[in-house]
């Protein structure tokens, strides 16, 4: 069982700087709020398929996307019915809500995307190295670790039961619902136990010292980083100047 999205394939996007690749992801979100109309947003949408091709990961980019896409196209049909409501329905809210929901959409294949090519230790050092508190940083380390080992406890619980013969696929759904409540236990109890031996480990390493702390990644700018860098502050740049002129919003907005 997998238990984290990343996908070793040593291309050029997985060599590339973490601290870049976080500020292209902050980049273009930042810049896709700026845009409304869903002409100019397909452009973005599409871009990212190329950026999994150049990560040579496009088979578990298709695979994850098309689940987020239907995810994120719940916002196609909730913008338009909302706008109905308040007596702004007609075509131009369905445009609006195909543009919301490519741009959320957009937005959440960005960050699987860095997720798919950037290793969980990376993210953190490059938080670390622009500034963010060791708390916050620490615990979003947690975060990585330690959701994927529960769901790894929960898929060990299941298949335990199963061989009792415990059968979770029969009956209507809220039958297979009310099968998982006495699961609950033996998952929060050995979510407990690893807690408690994390708490051991932590005290152990003189975790929450005032010393400086240091880091096994040295992170290194390369020619490379330097010119996505620049890139990334050119689209901002670029993203700005053509929401000043009207370019990527539409005429009439209803909000």
């Amino acid at each position: 069982m997998r238990l984290t999205l990343y996908r070793e394939t040593g291309s050029v996007l997985h060599t590339m700087d973490p601290r870049v690749k976080l500020l292209a992801l902050g980049a273009g979100c930042l810049s896709l709020l700026l845009f409304t109309d869903p002409r100019v947003l397909w452009a973005p949408y599409a871009g990212l398929l190329l950026v999994a091709v150049a990560g040579r990961v496009v088979s578990p980019y298709v695979k994850g996307g098309a689940v987020i896409t239907m995810l994120g196209g719940l916002s196609f049909v909730i913008w338009p019915l909302y706008l109905t409501l308040r007596g702004q329905g007609g075509p131009l809210a369905w445009t609006f809500g195909l543009g919301m929901g490519l741009r959320l959409i957009t937005m959440l294949l960005a960050g699987y995307l860095l997720m798919l090519t950037t290793r969980a230790e990376e993210i953190l050092a490059a938080l670390s190295r622009f500034g963010f508190p060791f708390p916050a940083v620490f615990a979003l380390g947690l975060t990585f670790r330690l959701v994927p080992a529960l769901v790894a406890t929960a898929a060990n619980v299941v298949e335990a039961q199963k061989l009792r013969g415990f059968a979770f696929d029969q009956g209507g759904p809220l039958a297979r619902m009310k099968r998982f409540v006495p699961l609950l236990i033996p998952i929060l109890g050995g979510a407990l136990r690893s807690a408690h031996r994390m708490a051991w480990a932590l005290e152990a390493k003189g975790c929450g010292s005032a010393t400086t702390r240091t880091s096994f990644l040295a992170l290194r700018m390369r020619a490379g980083d330097w010119a996505a860098a620049v890139g990334t502050a050119g689209l901002v740049v670029v993203s700005i100047w053509a929401r000043r002129h009207g370019i990527g919003v539409l005429a009439g907005r209803p909000y």
